[in-house]
């Protein structure tokens, strides 16, 4: 499949989830400033809103990044893949370009579309922010294309340290914001894509990508576009669903919509970190056997990763429901962020939770599905889901308010899953989906043994350590990892062959 051997690519796998982490960290370093300097409140939620917006109406841009992959090694010539990148990055910049004016031109409009709930005064100051948050489209696709031309070329660390100048900034903005000006806050938004698209094209350049004229009637960007053209609307979908949620949650109380995002951004830690592997190395890798037509290989690295994301995620997952309030608490809880913003932010993350294996799972399937070019199956299941996700909106917000938003999408990803399971047995030859069910079951009783052991110990150490956050800290991690530990030892004596082979290369070591 590559030249790279497997210790290596084991090693960059580390680099990059490292590097997924890092930015993560910093990602949130702006979230708890934003909760630090402006809690939940209304100022939050314009600025919440006027970065959604841009992804609402122009989300589906970025397909284009995933559908490059494929495309891009469907072709031998290296002049003609240059050429090829050189016009996508040409004609996206210029579309998006076109995107942009008319957001400008009916920024009131769209406002008051996507935030009826909102006061005059926020609508006002949303428009605002929109006609600055809005330039990141601009550059938004040509990043994607970047990240996905290196990704190819086995770039793997320039592609992803670019990353943190996107967490980085934003999060010295919010402080700029809160001591001089609001209106720092969308600036924040805009700048770090420009920081990162000049990397990403510097490292580019040193793979010997240059642009070119543009050139009209390209077969490859066709190609593209052909293949694109269902990732367009399944983005758009995907991004309807979101302007349902932040619509319905606009004529909640004030915070709310806040507190939703709050929620959203700490599952996005665990959805990040291993979704950035997947698309980083695992994608290019099925993808280029494809190509091949090595069909024994892709089921045996399918099965491998669908294997090791359950052994992962599963108890991450369980620990963090258990410990949700502490955990919200801990990462949050400071400054305008006080404990009615702890309560209001913790059922919708339990409710996010829920998800977590399942987007994980899917996120790789969907990346094989790309592979397979089977981008209109993928779009029948988005519509599906979006379809399911809304009905559950609507019902579930008149009693569950915003987590209802919460469940209600939890509960369309999950009911939808097994479609997309049902596919993934079809086209990988091979795959069998029973030893999967197996082993999670498995994990999913050493998940329980483990909270209810972790609970326990933390219930226990509570008494005799009592306020202060490191206190809180150490309590909730020192149970947490005799926990994990507990998890470890009943995976081993089950015979689970992620936690047997983590066990012999550590023999091994000691060796």
């Amino acid at each position: 499949m590559r030249t790279k051997n497997k210790l290596s690519l084991n090693i960059i796998a580390l680099v990059v989830i490292l590097i997924s982490l890092i930015g993560k960290i910093f990602g949130f370093a702006r979230e708890i400033l934003l909760a630090n300097y402006f809690g939940t409140s209304g100022i939050v939620d314009v600025y919440l809103m006027s970065v959604t917006i841009p992804s609402i109406f122009f989300g589906f841009l970025p397909a284009i990044g995933i559908g490059f992959t494929p495309v891009y090694f469907g072709i031998e010539n290296s002049e003609e893949r240059n050429r090829f990148v050189s016009n996508i990055l040409i004609s996206s910049a210029l579309f998006a370009f076109f995107c942009i004016s008319l957001a400008i031109i009916f920024s009131k409009n769209i406002v008051m579309l996507c935030a009826p709930g909102f006061s005059p005064e926020n609508q006002e100051l949303t428009s605002k922010f929109l006609w600055i948050t809005v330039w990141f489209v601009l550059l938004h696709t040509p990043v994607q294309i970047l990240t996905a031309f290196l990704n190819c070329n086995e770039d793997y660390i320039n592609s992803n340290v670019s990353n943190l100048f996107v967490s980085v900034t934003q999060a010295v903005f919010v402080i700029l914001a809160a001591k001089y000006s609001v209106m720092l806050l969308p600036v924040g938004v805009v700048l770090p894509w420009v920081f990162q698209f000049i990397w990403l094209f510097l490292a580019s350049r040193k793979k010997h990508l240059k642009i070119c004229g543009f050139q009209k009637n390209d077969k490859h960007v066709k190609s593209l576009l052909i293949i694109s053209f269902p990732l367009f609307f399944s983005n758009i979908l995907v991004d309807i669903n979101g302007f349902v949620d932040k619509m319905l949650s606009s004529s909640l109380d004030e915070g709310k919509l806040s507190a939703l995002n709050y929620s959203f951004t700490l599952r996005a830690v665990f959805v990040t970190a291993t979704s950035t592997v997947i698309t980083t190395i695992i994608y290019p890798r099925i993808a280029e056997g494809v190509k091949k037509k090595d069909d024994a290989k892709i089921c045996e690295e399918v099965e491998k990763y669908f294997d090791f994301i359950s052994f992962i995620i599963i108890p991450i997952m369980v620990l963090c429901i258990g410990f949700a309030k502490e955990i919200v608490s801990i990462v949050l809880m400071r400054g305008q962020f006080n404990l009615r913003s702890v309560e209001i932010t913790t059922f919708p993350f339990v409710m996010y939770m829920l998800s977590l294996l399942v987007l994980i799972w899917r996120e790789l399937i969907i990346k094989i599905m790309y592979s397979y070019n089977q981008t209109s199956k993928n779009l029948k299941y988005s519509f599906i889901e979006v379809g399911l996700n809304i009905c559950f909106s609507l019902l579930l917000v008149k009693s569950l308010e915003h987590a209802g938003l919460a469940l209600g999408t939890t509960l369309a990803s999950v009911l939808v899953f097994p479609l997309y399971m049902r596919n993934i047995c079809r086209t990988v030859k091979g795959f069998k989906i029973h030893p999967r069910i197996i082993n999670m079951l498995k994990e999913a009783l050493a998940s329980a043994i483990m909270l209810f052991l972790s609970l326990t110990l933390y219930k226990a150490m509570e008494g005799y350590y009592t306020g202060g956050i490191m206190a809180n800290i150490i309590i909730l991690g020192s149970s947490g990892m005799v926990g994990i530990l507990v998890y470890g030892l009943i995976c081993y004596l089950l015979k689970i062959n992620e936690c047997n082979v983590i066990v012999m290369k550590l023999l091994r070591k000691k060796k």
